[in-house]
């Protein structure tokens, strides 16, 4: 009696615990473990659905359908098999990741990847699916302990990811399709998974790449772990935001996550043109026409190295993260950097950002090339930008018009230097000194106006024009600051007079001031074209000629310090210069005024008056010259701290176009020249007054009495008038 009730005990204990593991750990699967489930729908008079299993291998010969199926651990209790006699199916997409599963005999789960309507093969995207079967309501479904989680494997079947290039590549190492889950970490003592393939970032997200020497990786249910080794430093993955496989050759796991800042585990992100596993197929020779093609071979494989290698040398960790972005949506087109012309060379920086000679830019691509049908019979790699957006038609700035602007100012320069060198009255020191800045000033505008005329397709006649304008912008600046010298010297020094002709004494000064003026500008020419020729820093490389004949750089970037340093700092200086000995002589030149009214008639006084009439006219020419060029160089700086409102730089564009009308308006349209220049062409029978006085010079001029302060006359008054008040003061003391 006492033994049949301990074999009911002991049976009842076993059965107990049999249907409590059941309940628990139990799971049940439509398809064998190498099988996968396909959907049939026949839409006829009547709809008629039903499920069977297929072997992998001919889901991958027949509908060239390659995914997992679903992955356990030795743990779980596995029962194969559909629900047998139902006559229909409920079935249930699960698409959250961690979700419960049950246990019932007539529910099952399995992967739907292949799905025929009325005979046709339909694209479907894998799902997970629960079949019910419908014939039993009374059926016991009870809620398992397991969970179906969610894992992305980075490759497809059979590939591994090749961090060096930055795709999946086939395998030659022989690895079970579930071997990759004995190498992660995965929490769970018991789990189910099902597997997808590679890794959806948003459009604007990058793929960072984490490798296992340097991140430590944790699988918990659908979630990814991650912490990196050198600072310990800890980051959870959701479902989908990760993806997991085999390093290349064997070099351990490596994840890929998404991220839209580059900052996250200090990588280094840029962009690639094509899909993963795509490259450019050259359309037409000679161009960058090209559509994306899948890899054939490994030589059209993603390889950065040309880039990459030269910051290895200074940046040794740089590359230990790296993240890659697919594609550049390009508004208005794309084009890409041809590295056979020397403004399109290109490199890459620290910082990830895309530098040349003539743009600083992070919104670019990199692809390779396929140029092997094409007579170069290569492939490269290279650089794709953005064409940038037009601007609007009302905003739109004519470069022709400017041309023909410039020319006018040239045409006038032109026949100001004519003028001045052809009438021998006006080739003292301060024509001479005008001659020179005028010959420049026509340099630069020549040379500007070929440039804005239309694009200059050989680079080193771009070059040429390039350097023409800087050099003749800057001795014109150079003589204008020998003029400003000039003047303030004439009225305003303090210097021992020495008893020297004038003649002499104006040759000596022209040959300093020409020392001064081609000097300083040969030197800062000179210097700039060494380093071009041979860079040592982007702030000191002007890349004359490089995609502009004039600074090849990007207005207010790292690559614009060129441009000031050699051309708007100088001519700052010099024009702030200018402006100092301007104000300087104003001062000094009402000082001589009073004076000279002071004075009383005589031989003296009159010849001081003369002097002092001369000196004001060139105190006021150079004064106009001065706001002519110094207006032209303060737009200049402004404008490239601010570019609205565009319509008034416009106008300032156009008066500093008309530079040469103006210049010419100063030096030639005047009275007294055109007087000269009737007599020179035989108009008129009047002898030349070679001083160029105004009729009003000649007459006598009175002065209010008061005290004559000799010792201030005397630095506007020539050396032999000098002469006589030093042999007339002693008379006067007696």
């Amino acid at each position: 009696m006492w033994l049949l009730i301990f074999m009911c005990v002991d049976i009842s204990a076993t059965v107990w615990i049999n249907s409590d593991s059941d309940n628990s750990d139990h799971f049940r699967k439509c398809c064998d473990r190498n099988q996968i489930l396909k959907k049939i729908t026949e839409q006829n008079l009547t709809m008629l659905e039903y499920y069977e299993c297929v072997e992998l291998a001919y889901a991958k010969e027949k509908y060239n359908v390659s995914i997992s199926p679903l992955f356990m651990n030795n743990g779980v209790e596995v029962q194969y098999g559909m629900p047998s006699d139902c006559e229909s199916f409920a079935a249930r997409t699960i698409s959250n990741p961690e979700t419960e599963l049950y246990s019932s005999e007539n529910t099952c789960y399995d992967r739907l990847v292949i799905e025929i309507v009325n005979g046709s093969f339909v694209e479907n995207i894998p799902k997970t699916i629960e079949l019910s079967c419908n014939k039993s309501e009374d059926a016991n479904i009870t809620r398992s302990t397991l969970k179906l989680n969610q894992l992305r494997k980075c490759c497809p079947i059979g590939q591994q990811f090749d961090t060096e290039y930055h795709v999946c590549r086939e395998s030659f190492e022989n690895y079970e399709d579930d071997s990759l889950f004995k190498d992660l970490n995965i929490s769970e003592v018991n789990y189910i998974y099902e597997v997808g393939y590679g890794i959806r970032c948003k459009f604007d997200e990058y793929a960072l790449e984490l490798t296992e020497n340097l991140f430590s990786m944790t699988v918990m249910n659908s979630s990814l772990l991650v912490v990196n080794k050198s600072d310990k430093e800890e980051r959870t993955f959701l479902s989908g935001e990760w993806c997991v496989d085999r390093q290349y050759n064997g070099k351990g796991l490596v994840a890929q996550t998404c991220s839209q800042d580059c900052k996250d585990f200090g990588a280094y992100c840029l962009r690639k043109c094509c899909p993963q596993g795509h490259h450019f197929r050259v359309l037409r020779c000679g161009s960058f026409i090209s559509e994306c093609v899948p890899d054939q071979d490994d030589s059209t494989l993603f390889n950065i190295s040309t880039y990459t290698d030269p910051l290895r040398s200074n940046y040794h960790d740089l590359f230990d993260v790296m993240g890659i972005r697919i594609g550049l949506t390009c508004p208005t087109g794309r084009f890409g950097l041809d590295t056979s012309i020397p403004q399109d060379q290109h490199r890459l920086r620290p910082d990830a950002h895309l530098e040349s000679g003539w743009i600083l830019t992070n919104t670019y691509c990199l692809e390779m090339f396929d140029r092997r049908d094409c007579p170069t019979n290569d492939v490269t790699i290279t650089a794709v930008l953005c064409f940038q957006p037009a601007p609007d038609q009302s905003q739109r700035k004519d470069y022709r018009i400017s041309s023909v602007i410039i020319t006018i100012s040239s045409v006038c320069l032109g026949l100001t230097l004519i003028v001045y060198c052809a009438l021998p009255e006006l080739r003292n020191l301060n024509g001479r000194n005008l001659i020179c800045h005028v010959s420049m000033m026509l340099l630069a505008f020549s040379c500007l106006a070929r440039v804005q005329h239309s694009a200059v397709a050989n680079f080193h006649l771009c070059t040429f024009l390039g350097y023409g304008i800087y050099f003749g912008f800057v001795a014109a600046f150079a003589w204008l600051n020998v003029m400003c010298f000039d003047i303030w010297w004439t009225f305003g020094s303090v210097r021992t007079v020495k008893p020297l002709r004038k003649s002499a004494s104006e040759r000596r000064r022209f040959i300093w001031y020409s020392l001064y003026a081609w000097g300083i500008t040969v030197l800062l020419t000179l210097t700039m074209f060494l380093l071009d020729r041979y860079p040592v820093s982007i702030y000191l490389d002007a890349n004359i000629g490089s995609g502009a004949c004039w600074f090849g750089a990007v207005q207010n970037t790292e690559t614009d310090w060129p441009h000031y340093i050699f051309f708007v700092v100088p001519m700052g200086i010099v024009t702030c210069t200018n402006f100092i000995l301007w104000m300087l002589t104003a001062r000094y030149c009402a000082k001589v005024k009073s004076e000279v009214h002071r004075l009383q008639a005589g031989s003296v006084g009159e010849r001081a008056k003369k002097r002092f009439r001369i000196d004001r006219a060139k105190y006021i020419l150079t004064g106009k010259l001065w706001v002519v060029m110094g207006a032209g160089w303060v737009s200049e700086l402004l404008s490239t701290i601010v570019s609205d409102p565009q319509w008034l730089w416009n106008i300032v564009d156009l008066i500093n176009q008309l530079q040469g009308v103006f210049i010419f308006l100063i030096l030639v349209v005047k009275p007294k020249l055109y007087y000269v220049i009737r007599k020179r062409l035989g108009f008129s029978r009047t002898p030349i007054n070679t001083r160029l006085e105004k009729p009003d010079a000649q007459k006598n001029a009175t002065s209010s009495s008061g005290r004559t302060s000799s010792t201030f006359l005397s630095r506007t008054i020539s050396s032999d008038e000098r002469a006589n008040l030093r042999i007339s003061a002693p008379q006067s003391i007696k």
